[in-house]
């Protein structure tokens, strides 16, 4: 079962409980940066919310809230006491409008000591049933057992770069980048923000530079000392570049023994590129790589020592 499938059967989950007025009052959503934790949350808020549900209300709950939701999440380096007795306070008035009443704790293992308290003293009130809370942790090894005790835990495994890549690619990103992108981050937050990044922007083009060199079968020296200065002396760059390199070739044995692409955009090309080098000198480039990225976490000459690996795999 793939991570949207499993999403898509959590939600048919919770409608069910919505329609038998089945839920209970406090879930704890659990996985990785990138498993889709508060997505999920305002998916099942939106339908909360809304009597007549469509697939734009999560989107519109994220960017306006809502008078019935309360987020929280860190203030600087954990949740403080103040936020959990705002809480307390909200909830503790007659709602304003009808229907349920959603709080939502982002990094709820980051909660202080006097804010855990405060949390418990506010779970052990009595509440309305329409009340319903979300806690979301990347560490639930770090949440404290009293409150995993009182939750419905939900453990999500984190989204595959395919997936990654689908949604990427709906929401009208170039292929180039929704390919490539959630290989350097799994977490979509930081994906769609590297996406607007013109260094890490760049650096993808280059990416796209050097496959189209190799599919034209032109020499890799020449296009690297006229196009690669932007990442040449940027340990950084030049380490997204390389891994992403090393994803790349990967896709070249992929293709010999006919496994699935990392990059299945790029079928028709890698067939047309491995007709112009061996397995043997593909394996032999993939060493390579793998040498430079290792140098790489060493006080090296990036640039002398880039220069060395586009020879070495030419």
């Amino acid at each position: 079962m793939t991570k949207i499938e499993r999403q898509a059967k959590i939600i048919h989950m919770f409608e069910n409980a919505i329609k038998k007025n089945r839920l209970s009052h406090l879930y704890l959503f659990a996985g990785p940066k990138g498993s889709g934790k508060k997505d999920l949350a305002y998916e099942i808020a939106a339908r909360l919310l809304n009597d007549h549900y469509h697939a734009d209300m999560k989107t519109q709950l994220m960017t306006n809230g809502h008078i019935n939701l309360m987020f929280i999440e860190p203030s600087g380096q954990n949740i403080k006491k103040e936020q959990i007795a705002q809480l307390q306070t909200e909830f503790s008035k007659t709602s304003l409008t009808d229907g349920s009443r959603i709080y939502m704790i982002d990094e709820v293992d980051k909660l202080s000591t006097s804010a855990a308290n405060g949390l418990l003293k506010f779970l052990e009130e009595p509440l309305s049933k329409k009340t319903i809370g979300f806690l979301l942790t990347d560490n639930p090894d770090q949440v404290i057992n009293t409150i995993i005790s009182r939750s419905q835990v939900i453990y999500l495994k984190p989204r595959s770069e395919k997936e990654l890549t689908e949604i990427l690619l709906e929401e009208g990103y170039d292929p180039f980048i929704s390919s490539f992108l959630p290989y350097l981050n799994k977490d979509m937050v930081v994906a769609k923000k590297m996406a607007e990044d013109p260094n890490a922007l760049a650096m993808l083009s280059l990416i796209k530079v050097f496959h189209e060199t190799l599919l034209k079968d032109e020499p890799l020296w020449f296009m690297a000392d006229e196009r690669f200065d932007l990442i040449r002396y940027d340990r950084t760059l030049m380490m997204q570049f390389s891994n992403l390199l090393m994803i790349y070739y990967l896709d070249f044995i992929k293709a010999y023994n006919g496994d699935l692409f990392s990059f299945e955009f790029l079928k028709n090309d890698y067939d047309n590129i491995i007709k112009t080098t061996t397995y043997e000198k593909i394996s032999e480039n993939l060493k390579q790589i793998q040498t430079f990225l290792h140098r790489l976490n060493y006080n090296i000459s990036i640039d002398m020592a880039f220069s060395q690996l586009i020879l070495d795999l030419q």
